[in-house]
Formats: structure tokens, C-alpha cells, sequence
């Protein structure tokens, strides 16, 4: 397998563990609210409102354990970018990208000239 496309399979796995971490905290803040409005009605036993606690708790958890494995996974992935962008930016020679660009605005005015041209004819 290619460097390349290891690290593109490493960004998917950060990817779709950064959308999970987006359903554990939508889920959290969900519990937190239905644990809030348990607190507040007065017929709720105190076990339940434990309870509800206790799992808001436990999708706490996750979600730090998720983010300490993102934060793993992410610093080797920007590694890689750092260092490819290095490379590209060493490796790029200003005159080839600045003839590159001429040629481009060179070609455009030339194609505008043309319709000038028949505009006038």
C-alpha cells in the first residue's frame, strides 16, 4: 500500500470518528436536558435522577475517550501535511509557476483580441 493512500485512509478514520464524537455530544446534551427536566418534576424518585446522571456520565466518558484518540490520530495526520506542504513548497520553482501563469494571461487576451476582432469585421 502507498504512503498516500494510508494516509488518506488515516483522515476517513478521523473523519468518521469526528462524526461520532458529533453523535455522542448530541446525545450528551440530550441526556443533560431530560436529566434537568427529571430535577424538575416533583414526583421523580431521587433513583431515577440518579440514574440518569450515571448515563450522562458514561457518554461523558466515551466522549473523552474519543477525543484523546482523535487528538492520537490527528497529530500524525498534520505531521504528514506539514510535511508535504514543505516538500511542495521546496520543491516548486517560482519561474516555471510564473510562465505558467503568463502563458495562462497571455492565452485569455489573446482569445479576447480574437472576439475583438470579429466583433468589429
Amino acid at each position: 500500500m502507498k504512503y498516500d493512500d494510508l494516509v488518506k485512509q488515516q483522515y476517513d478514520d478521523i473523519d468518521k470518528l469526528s462524526t461520532l464524537l458529533k453523535n455522542y455530544v448530541d446525545s450528551y446534551r440530550l441526556l443533560i436536558g431530560g436529566a434537568s427536566e427529571l430535577y424538575g418534576i416533583n414526583l421523580v424518585k431521587k433513583s431515577d435522577i440518579k440514574k440518569a446522571i450515571d448515563r450522562v456520565d458514561e457518554v461523558g466518558d466515551l466522549i473523552d475517550k474519543l477525543i484523546d484518540t482523535i487528538d492520537r490520530c490527528g497529530g500524525a495526520y498534520l505531521r504528514y501535511c506539514k510535511i508535504k506542504n514543505e516538500y511542495i513548497t521546496v520543491s516548486t520553482e517560482k519561474n516555471k509557476i510564473f510562465t505558467e501563469i503568463d502563458n495562462e494571461l497571455n492565452f485569455q487576451n489573446s482569445e479576447r483580441e480574437d472576439d475583438k476582432q470579429k466583433d468589429e469585421n
